[in-house]
């Protein structure tokens, strides 16, 4: 039945095909999703609940700055955040966790002294750990406790865990308190230094500021530069020069590019650049060319409207050359005029220049003492004002941080978080599932459906027989089975009853079915009215001897090695009206026997009598015999067992049949599982569902 279905039906591609397999395989993906939450789970409540308390305090270097302080700028958001972070060591430091476990005194906590721990047995018979030094234990109290500030922000966030919740608590807010304590005597420390250095720095600065203004007194008394006088006379007169300049120039460029536009001999150029005034002149003349042009080609030379217009031509053509040449001789005298201001303006400028140098140079060390004593006395101002801040400030010292909140003590356990890690323990249970799941199926290299054997082998699967009980003879106590069913498919098939009538049975390994599918088939075939014979061709381990109860009788070798007649050796069956034929006792001989003329020779003889005659051999793996007669068979019929037999096993058993010279007409997957096949998805496995249940009883 699989052979009547279509390829491109028979299994359902990509992400289907790949679910269906995963289906197949549902136990070992819900083992693993229950096991692995199973195996967290106990873990999980054999670990003891750890408490986090927490603790928050803002950090505000403003408070502690300095006022007027040269270092006092605004810092980029870099570096703010660096400072902020650079906290976090602080309230983490060695010395921090050591005053808080001197504090707590945690030396005398199981949890941070192992030596004090009760250990269950067997660990109890070891020796007794020792007490941490106090090193060991500020390390032991740094990994409890943790500082992290809050991305964009100067929010501390101080957390300390522990099994005791009010000493998680305990232990946070302490360590708050010690950094705050810490802040103020720092900030105390830098405002004492602070205040000393400026003081001092003040006397020096005073006595410096006294002998520059000695020195600026005796310098102007030398010069005769009278105490704040403005810029003299001279730099102001070259100033007003220097701008006069700079005006004539510009008028001389802008000229100057006028009598250029006028000679470039672009006639619109110099319109536009001398004489734009001229333009409505100019563009009647053109009109007037136009039209003179226009009657010059329709009319001979002494039309008087062409006499007229040739007239007015040349009195306007005459009116704007003596214009241009007017304009021209303008702009001439225009750019001799500029040319004389700037040389005498040029002149005037030198002469102020030089003489502003020379009151410069002797008003240079005045100004120079000038400048000098007004930044010492700016500088003598900004100290005293900084020295009073800071002696008004050193009693009001603030820390650079305050507490926000301080750490309360939790209500439950922080972890181990239960359901997050019970629904991660599942998700990973499903998934190690699957995979699971995924890596037997790659691992898994039997056949499971007839599309799966048609695709690597390339060979028909003719039928999928169910595995009961009682297969050799169920098909003549229930005809209307399943099994019964797969026979007649496998009859219609193979086409028996026709011009194939020899066929022969093989597997590739012994325990595939095929004795058992010979047995049924010929019975089945028998009860539809078919002449059916069975030659039990296994001489090695033959198995019709028990279905007709005629152990050790003469068969196909007897007969073969002329020691029986060919009636002697049939039997009827019991159960039905096929004929079996034992395979004989000449077992030793059997491969000489098979290749001697009687053996196509009794075959050609039970061609008359029998309509189907059916040939159990030996696996092609096992032995030469099976491959002899398998050959001599019109066609061969290849069982392979669900599920079971390797692909490799069955290719190699092909390639031998097919080297031997024998026909196979198809394969047969035997011994089906029939209900893990009906959940596998498997386009075959639709005879399998229970809908049919009303074809097959």
């Amino acid at each position: 039945m699989s052979r009547a279905l279509p390829a491109a039906t028979a299994d359902l591609p990509g992400l289907a095909e790949q679910l269906l397999a995963l289906r197949r395989r549902w136990r070992l993906i819900a083992l693993c999703a229950l096991a692995v939450p199973l195996l967290a789970g106990v873990l999980l409540y054999s670990a003891p609940p750890v408490y986090t308390a927490t603790g928050i305090l803002i950090y505000q270097p403003e408070a502690a700055r300095v006022p007027g302080d040269t270092n006092d700028l605004m810092p980029d958001a870099a570096s703010e955040d660096a400072v902020t972070a650079s906290q976090t060591e602080v309230i983490d430091s060695l010395p921090a966790a050591a005053a808080i476990a001197a504090k707590l005194d945690l030396a005398a906590s199981p949890a941070f002294n192992p030596a004090l721990a009760h250990r269950p047995w067997p660990f109890s018979l070891r020796a007794a750990r020792a007490a941490p030094t106090a090193a060991a234990l500020a390390e032991e109290v740094r990994r409890h406790l943790s500082v992290a500030v809050l991305p964009g922000s100067r929010i501390l966030k101080v957390s300390f865990s522990a099994a005791d919740p009010v000493l998680a608590a305990n232990a946070a807010n302490l360590a708050m308190q010690l950094y705050l304590a810490h802040e103020r005597d720092a900030a105390f420390a830098t405002l004492t230094d602070a205040q000393t250095w400026l003081v001092a720095h003040a006397r020096d600065e005073q006595a410096q500021l006294d002998g520059t203004e000695t020195a600026l007194a005796q310098a102007r008394a030398a010069a005769g530069v009278v105490q704040g006088a403005q810029s003299s006379l001279t730099g102001e007169t070259a100033s007003r020069l220097a701008a006069s300049l700079t005006q004539a120039q510009a008028d001389l460029a802008m000229n100057q590019a006028r009598l250029a536009s006028a000679h470039s001999g672009d006639a619109a150029a110099a319109n536009a650049a001398i004489a734009p005034n001229l333009l409505p002149l100019r563009k009647e003349q053109a009109d007037l060319a136009a039209q003179v042009q226009s009657l010059a080609g329709e009319y001979g030379p002494d039309y008087p409207a062409l006499r007229t217009a040739r007239t007015e031509l040349a009195a306007i053509s005459a009116e704007i050359a003596a214009e241009s040449a007017r304009e021209l001789d303008a702009a001439r005298a225009e750019v001799a005029a500029d040319q004389a201001q700037i040389a005498t303006l040029s002149a005037a400028l030198a002469g102020a220049r030089t003489a502003s140098q020379t009151e410069d140079q002797e008003s240079a060390p005045v100004r120079a003492l000038e400048q000098r004593a007004e930044a010492g006395r700016a500088m003598l101002r900004n100290m005293t004002l900084q020295a009073d801040q800071l002696a008004q400030d050193a009693s009001l010292t603030k820390a650079d941080a305050r507490l926000l909140s301080a750490a309360a003590v939790p209500s439950r356990p922080s972890s181990p978080s239960r359901g997050l890690i019970m629904g991660a323990s599942a998700l990973l249970g499903a998934c190690a599932g699957v995979l699971l799941a995924s890596l037997a199926g790659a691992l898994d290299t039997s056949f499971r459906s007839g599309a799966a054997l048609r695709a690597a082998l390339g060979l028909s699967c003719l039928a999928m027989i169910p595995e009961t009980r009682d297969p050799q003879s169920l098909a003549l106590s229930t005809p209307f089975s399943l099994y019964a069913e797969q026979l007649r498919a496998l009859r219609t098939a193979l086409g028996l009853g026709g011009a194939a009538r020899i066929i022969a049975v093989t597997a590739a390994r012994p325990g595939e079915g095929k004795t058992t599918l010979t047995i049924a088939l010929a019975r089945a075939l028998a009860m539809a009215g078919l002449r059916t014979l069975a030659i039990d061709g296994d001489l090695r381990q033959p198995s019709f001897d028990a279905v007709i109860g005629a152990g050790g009788a003469c068969g196909l070798t007897d007969h073969l090695a002329g020691l029986a007649p060919r009636a002697a050796i049939m039997c009827r069956d019991p159960l039905s009206p096929a004929i079996f034929m034992p395979a004989g006792t000449q077992a030793a001989t059997a491969l000489n026997l098979f290749l001697t003329p009687a053996l196509p020779a009794l075959l050609d003889e039970l061609r008359e009598s029998f309509d189907v005659i059916l040939l159990d051999v030996p696996p092609a793996y096992a032995l030469a015999e099976g491959r002899v007669l398998a050959r001599v068979a019109d066609s061969a019929l290849l069982c392979v067992r669900w599920g079971h037999t390797p692909r490799r096993v069955v290719a190699g058993a092909i390639e031998l049949l097919r080297e031997a010279g024998v026909t196979l007409a198809g394969a047969v997957l035997t011994r089906v599982d029939a209900k893990a096949h009906g959940r596998s998805g498997f386009a075959d496995a639709e005879m399998y569902q229970p809908r049919y249940g009303g074809y097959f009883r």
